[in-house]
């Protein structure tokens, strides 16, 4: 029982007031998909040009276009940060919702060029997140790398020819068919600049 107490006395204050924050701004963000206060700009914006709308509209636009995605998407992050509230359940909701944290993330950093305000809180969500995980780099590298099998030795090599005809499969299709639609894209741009004249008889 003393162990127990001094194991749990050793957990990081720090991380405790990360996961409360990360929690906190979880259920800001959840809840207002919930409600509908973000991802609201439908009637606003569906009348105007898409090439006139700059990423925020583009953003919101977008991803406002389903109401079932974003409350699906509100209530991840609800259940994320539910997870984050206890100790034992941190490390699951770290996990889950680092993926998420990170997507927004980027979409902040390279289409919401000029909004500085959500970049920043999903930063620090993220780099929150990232502390969390640190703590139990040890524990993960054994559950996800360590404890796993790899293929037995005896079919080391068909495992090695399937993965590599996944790969080159996969990149001969892609760029076999970016070869045809620069083709198909190119004869049609010739054609409109020299289209078929009709010679009268």
């Amino acid at each position: 029982m003393e162990k127990f107490y001094a194991h749990s006395d050793s957990y990081p204050r720090l991380l405790d007031w990360l996961r409360y924050f990360c929690a906190f701004m979880l259920y800001m963000y959840g809840i207002s998909k919930l409600l509908h206060l973000q991802f609201n700009m439908q009637s606003q914006l569906a009348q105007q040009p898409v090439g006139s709308l700059n990423g925020y509209q583009l953003t919101w636009f977008y991803f406002g276009f389903s109401h079932i995605y974003a409350t699906i998407l509100g209530l991840t992050q609800v259940a994320g940060a539910t997870l984050l509230l206890f100790r034992k359940t941190t490390l699951l909701g770290a996990l889950a919702m680092l993926p998420v944290i990170a997507n927004i993330l980027l979409i902040n950093m390279f289409i919401l060029v000029d909004d500085y305000g959500p970049y920043l809180i999903s930063g620090l969500i993220c780099a929150s997140l990232l502390t969390i995980l640190w703590k139990q780099r040890f524990a993960l590298f054994t559950l996800l790398w360590s404890s796993q099998n790899g293929e037995a030795s005896r079919s080391e090599r068909i495992h090695w020819w399937i993965r590599s005809i996944i790969v080159l499969a996969a990149i001969t299709i892609m760029v076999s068919g970016a070869i045809l639609q620069h083709h198909v894209e190119r004869s049609r741009g010739q054609d409109h600049l020299h289209p078929t004249m009709n010679i009268p008889h």
